[in-house]
């Protein structure tokens, strides 16, 4: 947890900010809003690289290939978002221009765990063949 996390904020205030850091590239900004033993999982578990249970570290390095694969950025735009208690669930679109010229366009259910003003817990559901041949696919080579 950084200094300047407020143990009392809103957990959607919380969860808004992650998603509002991550569209605008701020990785380390949206990192900051996780605690440190934070957990994330994305489905698929076994299937493709991504899928299954990371630690704060591991998505940090998630990050880092966003943004070699997505040098404009990967904008995350909220749909619908509810909380109920420390419980947020996020329904989402992203779009992104991969250095390839491709385009990645997927839609994602996330359900978010705040404790103490940080995200402690992530789940993350989305179109994993897409995801995997634009994030974890060799790029085209034509375009580069």
């Amino acid at each position: 947890m950084t200094a300047d996390t407020d143990k009392n904020a809103n957990p959607e205030d919380v969860v808004r900010g992650y998603y509002a850091s991550i569209s605008a590239g701020h990785f380390a900004e949206a990192a900051d809003r996780l605690s440190p033993d934070s957990t994330s999982w994305i489905i698929g578990e076994g299937q493709w690289p991504l899928g299954g249970y990371h630690d704060l570290e591991s998505l940090k390095k998630i990050h880092t290939t966003v943004t070699e694969r997505f040098p404009q950025g990967l904008k995350v735009t909220i749909k619908a978002l509810t909380v109920e208690g420390d419980r947020v669930a996020v329904e989402a679109e992203s779009y992104g221009q991969r250095c390839d010229g491709r385009i990645y366009n997927n839609q994602y259910h996330y359900l978010l765990i705040v404790r103490d003003g940080v995200i402690c817990e992530r789940r993350e559901y989305m179109d994993t063949i897409h995801a995997n041949d634009l994030l974890c696919g060799p790029l085209t080579q034509t375009n580069l």
